[in-house]
């Protein structure tokens, strides 16, 4: 009868431990919740900022930003908080490839608004409070 028992109860604690992975995970904002990605093209001389996103999942396509102009989009973090966006990027005299949305480094830094500006030397990420 001892085994039998344990065997039925093994749903329920299932169920149960279950239930408090996904209270503790909702409680530290690791569960799936909305993101905006912006990129600001604040580079010298009128130069258009050519971009290129993509995820594992997704691949934005390449966008050419215009001098002053902005780009964004939004999407939702995975569960286990491991969502990574990365960015080509080339302009006059420069280029390079960023990763510009990585959850474990930007779910702290700038929560659900992520600010990045281009200028003359690189890339260069704002958190929430620095956006303006």
């Amino acid at each position: 009868m001892g085994v039998i028992f344990r065997y039925q109860a093994l749903p329920l604690t299932l169920f149960i431990a279950s239930f408090a992975v996904l209270t503790i995970a909702a409680s530290t904002n690791v569960v799936p919740f909305k993101v905006v990605v912006s990129i600001d093209n604040n580079l010298t001389d009128g130069q258009e900022l050519g971009v290129h996103c993509k995820s594992g999942d997704d691949d934005l396509g390449f966008h050419v930003i215009s001098n002053g102009g902005h780009y964004e989009w939004s999407f939702k973090v995975n569960v286990w908080a491991t969502t990574l966006y990365f960015c080509a990027f080339n302009w006059k005299g420069g280029s390079g490839t960023f990763d510009i949305y990585r959850a474990g480094r930007d779910i702290i830094r700038c929560e659900d608004k992520c600010n990045w500006k281009a200028l003359q030397d690189g890339v260069h990420g704002f958190n929430k409070r620095q956006a303006g």
